[in-house]
């Protein structure tokens, strides 16, 4: 049987900031030249997946122009919840898109909260991780791609790595047993990174926002132009991610910040 190939489209960490920059980055404008490319490439994308910490500062301005921009994107979209998304409120009235992959695609797209209410480092919860194997088992006719915000792989700046998934290791030991998953995507390092474990892959993204440098002791920018990841799923549990960068001028990132 020939298999549909899915286009997903992941992007992260948009920190919106109104009228005013964030470190240095005009987060309005990196994130509208980001949607602008990927209306242009990518209208035929399956799925949009909008991988957390969506607006910094907390205002309504921020929050409308989110909800404006992701309009544009006419493919059903898909949201992860960020440590800087602290809004309930905003996050129960995104609407979200029911997105069922068609019956002749092999893949399922599956959704792990890292969310953890007050804190910066992210935690999955028993009962996600419980249910997550139980789907698993469900679709096992399927090829898995899990979305998350938090990492599950130290990035080697240990100011960031203090932010990672607090019960990775137990996270990592459970995913290892869903023998169909084959790709776990994140946002929360601003910057690409892959890793794998017991033959899974694990990507993060580049932020649409300011980037950070990697192999750092202490916070330290990167003067990469903000980007998103195209993820090609195809027959047979292969796959594809391409890392894409923007062009334009965002703004100077501020030299030796002392945190964000």
């Amino acid at each position: 049987m020939i298999y549909k190939e899915l286009k997903i489209i992941f992007l992260s960490d948009m920190h919106l900031v109104h009228k005013d920059d964030f470190l240095g980055i005009n987060t309005f404008n990196s994130f509208s030249a980001v949607v602008d490319n990927i209306v242009v490439n990518h209208s035929d994308a399956d799925c949009v997946v909008f991988g957390g910490d969506l607006v910094q500062d907390q205002s309504i301005a921020s929050f409308n122009f989110f909800e404006s921009e992701i309009k544009r994107i006419k493919s059903p979209k898909l949201f992860s919840r960020g440590n800087h998304d602290i809004s309930d409120k905003f996050f129960i009235n995104l609407q979200e898109d029911d997105f069922v992959n068609s019956t002749n695609s092999d893949w399922e797209v599956l959704f792990l909260n890292t969310y953890s209410k007050g804190n910066i480092f992210g935690e999955v919860k028993e009962s996600d991780l419980d249910l997550l194997i139980k789907k698993s088992i469900l679709l096992q006719g399927k090829h898995l791609l899990i979305y998350m915000h938090h990492n599950l792989f130290l990035t080697g700046s240990p100011w960031l790595d203090m932010h990672i998934t607090r019960n990775r290791d137990k996270t990592l030991k459970l995913l290892s047993k869903m023998r169909n998953l084959k790709l776990v995507v994140n946002g929360h390092v601003h910057q690409e990174t892959r890793n794998q474990y017991k033959g899974i892959d694990f990507i993060s993204s580049p932020s649409t926002s300011i980037q950070f440098t990697s192999n750092e002791k202490k916070f330290k920018l990167d003067n990469r132009n903000p980007g998103y990841l195209e993820i090609k799923l195809q027959q047979e549990g292969r796959w594809e991610v391409l890392c894409h960068r923007v062009e334009g001028d965002f703004g100077s990132p501020k030299i030796n910040p002392k945190s964000y």
